[in-house]
C-alpha cells in the first residue's frame, strides 16, 4: 500500500460513514491506522497514520468560528449572495464585501482566520458570473 492509494481509500470512507455511529468510526480509524503501518516509506507512514487519527473530523468536516469577525464575515457572504440589484450594484457590493472579509481575516482568532478569508471564493465567483452573464 502506498500513501495516495490510502489517502483515497480514507477519502472515499469519510463519505461512505457520514452519519455513522462513534463506535463504528473508532473501529474504521483502528482499521486505517493498521493499513497505513503498512505504507513502506517512514514518512508517509508517518502522516497516513495522522490522516486515519483525523477520520472523525473528515467525517463531520470543520467547526464554524466562534468569533465575531467569524460570524460577521459569513453575514457578508449571505447579504452578497441574496442581494438584488443590477449585476454592476451587485459586483461593487461584492468587491466591497471582500475587502471587509479579507480584514476580517487579519483581525480573527488565528484558528479562523484562513476559514474566514476562504469565504471570499464565494464572492469570487459570484463576481465572475456576474460579469460573465453582464457581457
Amino acid at each position: 500500500m502506498d500513501y495516495d492509494a490510502f489517502d483515497a481509500q480514507l477519502l472515499e470512507l469519510a463519505d461512505s460513514l457520514q452519519g455513522a455511529d462513534e463506535a463504528t468510526v473508532a473501529a474504521e480509524v483502528a482499521r486505517m491506522k493498521a493499513l497505513a503501518e503498512q505504507i513502506p516509506d517512514e514518512r508517509s507512514r508517518g502522516h497516513a497514520l495522522i490522516r486515519a487519527g483525523k477520520l472523525p473530523e473528515l467525517i463531520s468536516g470543520p467547526k464554524p468560528g466562534t468569533s465575531p469577525q467569524y460570524q460577521r464575515a459569513s453575514a457578508l457572504v449571505a447579504q452578497v449572495l441574496i442581494d438584488e440589484g443590477s449585476p454592476a450594484e451587485r459586483i461593487a457590493h461584492a468587491e466591497r464585501a471582500k475587502a471587509e472579509i479579507a480584514a476580517l481575516s487579519k483581525q480573527a482568532p488565528l484558528r479562523e482566520s484562513m476559514t474566514i478569508l476562504r469565504m471570499n471564493s464565494s464572492l469570487v465567483r459570484l463576481i465572475e458570473r456576474l460579469r460573465t452573464d453582464g457581457s
